[in-house]
Parts: structure tokens; C-alpha cells; sequence
């Protein structure tokens, strides 16, 4: 057996505004709020779902996205699914692991007066710079709080990750960690998120894959990728421009 353990935004699919004018071919793959298509597949990433579906590969999403975020991917998925960061894994019948549940639950008890402190510390610089902040939960309780600016200024978002950053080093929060991209700067549990699902289901229901495949883009998605056999980054994601960057001696 093959499993592919993938990410979703920016590695299978992405918006119109990344992809270069006019390209032909695309797929629909994901529906707005507003019901109209919003994220498409490249014939290149359609290639790929369908040589996997054509030679029985596994493919498990591994994604940010909740549930109702992740109802509007029209994609078939129909095996586990991994979502909020990790904290939450889905059964093939949709249903919610209630042994993974009971693990996370565990660990976001710990975390919860960090979490607070460092939402209310970040709250006034972050809507004197215009961002948007959110907190977002699993199974009713906070794990991640996201700051977003609404026209992704560089700089506001950049002032908002440093003083994040000093934040959690003066207070010694070692548990937590803070991921940026593009669009948005969040705080969330460092050794519970992704990497962990991905190990669970391998362990608890994959114990005798031959082969594991990771997919992703982003330097968030190092850790799961890690935790597999084989990994998979698109072109032109932050993990190719972050390695493309770096200056380090070929020995």
C-alpha cells in the first residue's frame, strides 16, 4: 500500500490570482463561500490526483482548513482526512476521531493561559496596523490564533510576527510557535499539529505501508513531510524559495 499524506492550498490547488494569466485547463477544486468556484487544479495537479487514483494511492489531506472550510474542496477524497493543523482527524466516514480527540484535548488543556496571554498582548498593535485577529478552535477549545491583514500588507504583518516572536521567548512558551506565510501570522501548539496526525494514522491504521508520500509547499509543512517516507513541493512554494535563498557552502 501507498499513502499520500498531502496538503491542500498551494500544493493541489490554488487561486486564480497565483496561477499565470490565461492558463488553460484548470479544474475546479474548490467553492467559495458564495457557492462559485474559487481554487482550481493545474492540468499538472490534476495529472498527478489522477495517476494516484488510477494506481490505488491513498490520498490523505493534511490541511489548516475546518470542516466547513474543507466541505467546499470538491475534490473526492474519501479516505481520513487531517484537519485544523492537525488537531482534528476525520474517519473515512466522516466522522471524528475520538482517540485523537482525546489526545489533543489533553495537550491543548496545557496550552490554553499561553494562548490567552498571547492573544491579548498582540490584540492592540494588531488593529492599529489593520489586521484582522481571529481565534479558532477543535472540539471547543482555542488552538490557534490567527492575524490577517485584509490587503496583506508586507511590513504590518512582519511587525506583528516580531513582536509575537519576542513575545514567547521573554515568557519561555516553548510549546507554542508561530508560522507565517503571504497572507497571515498565527500562534499555535508546537508538538501538536500535523507532524503528530500524520504519525498517528501511520502507526495506529497504516502500520503496513510500503511507501509514504508527503506533499507541501510551505515551511509549515516540513515537520509532517518529515514524518514520512518520500516528499513532494511544488515549484515557486515558500519551501523552494526558502531553500532557493539559502546561502549555505555545497560540501
Amino acid at each position: 500500500m501507498i499513502v499520500a499524506f498531502t496538503d491542500l492550498d498551494d500544493t493541489l490547488f490554488q487561486t486564480l490570482r497565483k496561477l499565470p494569466p490565461g492558463m488553460e485547463g484548470l479544474t475546479p477544486a474548490t467553492l467559495g463561500r458564495d457557492g462559485q468556484p474559487h481554487s482550481f487544479c493545474t492540468p499538472a495537479q490534476s495529472a498527478l490526483l489522477a495517476h494516484f487514483a488510477n494506481t490505488g494511492v491513498t490520498v490523505i489531506p493534511v490541511t489548516g482548513r475546518d470542516q466547513a472550510a474543507m466541505a467546499r474542496v470538491t475534490l473526492p477524497f474519501t479516505s481520513w482526512r487531517v484537519l485544523d493543523h492537525g488537531l482534528t482527524v476525520l474517519r473515512p466516514d466522516g466522522q471524528v476521531d475520538t482517540d485523537w480527540r482525546g489526545q489533543v484535548l489533553e495537550g491543548l488543556e496545557t496550552m490554553q493561559s499561553a494562548l490567552a496571554d498571547c492573544t491579548q498582548t498582540i490584540a492592540e498593535l494588531a488593529g492599529a496596523l489593520g489586521c484582522r485577529l481571529t481565534r479558532h478552535t477543535a472540539h471547543d477549545t482555542h488552538f490557534m490564533t490567527v492575524l490577517k491583514h485584509p490587503d496583506a500588507d508586507a511590513d504590518s504583518l512582519e511587525r506583528v510576527q516580531l513582536a509575537l516572536e519576542k513575545h514567547l521567548e521573554s515568557r519561555g512558551y516553548t510549546d507554542l510557535q508561530i508560522i507565517a506565510n503571504a497572507n497571515n501570522v498565527s500562534v499555535l501548539p508546537r508538538h501538536l499539529g500535523k507532524a503528530e496526525a500524520v504519525r498517528y494514522l501511520r502507526g495506529q491504521h497504516f502500520p503496513h505501508a510500503t511507501l509514504t508520500l508527503a506533499l507541501g509547499d510551505s515551511l509549515s509543512d516540513l515537520a509532517f513531510m518529515n514524518a514520512c517516507d518520500l516528499a513532494i513541493t511544488p515549484p515557486g512554494g515558500q519551501l523552494l524559495r526558502t531553500v532557493s535563498a539559502a546561502k549555505l557552502p555545497q560540501r
